[in-house]
């Protein structure tokens, strides 16, 4: 067998380049490598993320928990438009389109799913929406015209901000009205209050007489103690002085 008898892949696109067959392949002389460098020699080999000594995209990439990308926190929707709905003939007038049955019409994908209703064409059927979260004006107003229903389910937006502590993109569901309504519950509360305390005035309560309870007080226990008997000492005898010894006369000498 020789090389023009091979014959190339099923599986392979790409064009298959010889090196080594002369100037007129393309691929001579230098076998397209070019002059010298890294990638002209033998030994070259390069990592799949390299990026020439700048830090890759791999290690840029924050790696600690409760990290989440922007794209995962933005809400996904899908569209339908009223004209559409208006043209397929699976869907009769006056009925009543939910999630499920926008599923089974291959529509949407999941029941799960965020749907928005816009206008777009001629629409003349009288259907009843239900389950859809959001509608936008014109679409209000080309479905009123013909005297259609529809109902809106309420979701909190979602809005991303950014804590101040952690430095961690987070989602934040409060809206504007229940911050209102955390300020404004104190203030019910006070009011309440007072209306009770109201109403406890002007409803006259029975008088109850009070008895008067006198108190008593106990006298401390006062200890009786025993007298100690007295012990007579017996009576000394006084011993009396002896007489004091009379001096000599002294001698008188001539």
């Amino acid at each position: 067998m020789k090389i023009h008898q091979l014959q190339k892949s099923k599986w392979l696109k790409d064009k298959a380049r010889r090196r080594w067959r002369g100037n007129g392949t393309g691929t001579g002389n230098y076998s397209g490598r070019w002059l010298k460098g890294q990638k002209a020699r033998s030994w070259h080999s390069m990592k799949p993320f390299f990026e020439w000594g700048q830090t890759s995209i791999v290690q840029r990439l924050p790696k600690a928990r409760g990290f989440t990308r922007y794209y995962k926190l933005v809400k996904d929707v899908t569209i339908v438009n009223l004209g559409v709905l208006d043209a397929d003939i699976r869907i009769t007038d006056a009925m009543e389109i939910t999630k499920q049955v926008l599923k089974d019409l291959w529509y949407i994908k999941s029941v799960g799913t965020f749907v928005k209703i816009l206008w777009h064409g001629d629409y003349a059927k009288h259907l009843v929406f239900t389950g859809i979260e959001a509608f936008s004006a014109s679409a209000k107003i080309k479905m009123e015209k013909p005297g259609t229903t529809h109902s809106v389910a309420k979701k909190t937006p979602v809005k991303i901000v950014k804590d101040p502590k952690s430095k961690v993109w987070k989602l934040k569901t409060k809206t504007a009205a229940e911050k209102k309504a955390v300020k404004k519950a104190p203030v019910v509360k006070a009011v309440a209050a007072k209306a009770e305390k109201l109403i406890e005035t002007t409803i006259e309560k029975p008088a109850v007489k009070k008895v008067v309870t006198k108190t008593v007080v106990e006298k401390p226990v006062v200890k009786k103690v025993a007298a100690k008997a007295v012990v007579e000492k017996p009576a000394v005898k006084k011993v009396a002085a002896k007489p004091a010894a009379k001096k000599p006369a002294a001698k008188k000498t001539k």
